[in-house]
């Protein structure tokens, strides 16, 4: 049994190893899956609430935005805003709240509206 002792500590060293580097992976596959049913679409025209609230708080990158409710909380949406068509951000919104984050790149598993395919 000794002599195998060192094998079987290499070989749990390396799937302890394994497990540590693919588990941010995975982790981040759940939340992209988990965003995508926290906002499940359409894609809706945003409403003046929301436009006021982004010129309330100088969000110059949203000339042209859309937006999606969350399931979660009717209060919150998630926008993808462009000024040029070209460069979209991403950005979660609750007027209500006075709550804003962004901008961020896009939701990997929710695509942008088809009438801008990038």
């Amino acid at each position: 049994m000794q002599k195998h002792q060192p094998r079987l500590l290499s070989l749990l060293f390396c799937c302890g190893l394994t497990l540590l580097v693919l588990t941010p992976f995975a982790d981040a596959a759940q939340a992209q899956s988990k965003l995508s049913e926290e906002y499940p679409g359409p894609w809706l025209e945003i409403t003046q609430d929301v436009r006021d609230f982004l010129a309330l708080h100088k969000v110059r990158a949203c000339n042209e935005a859309v937006g999606r409710q969350s399931s979660r909380n009717s209060g919150e949406y998630l926008l993808y805003c462009t000024r040029d068509e070209k460069h979209w951000t991403s950005w979660r919104v609750q007027p209500a709240a006075h709550t804003l984050r962004g901008p961020d790149k896009l939701i990997e598993g929710i695509p942008p509206p088809s009438a801008y395919d990038l």
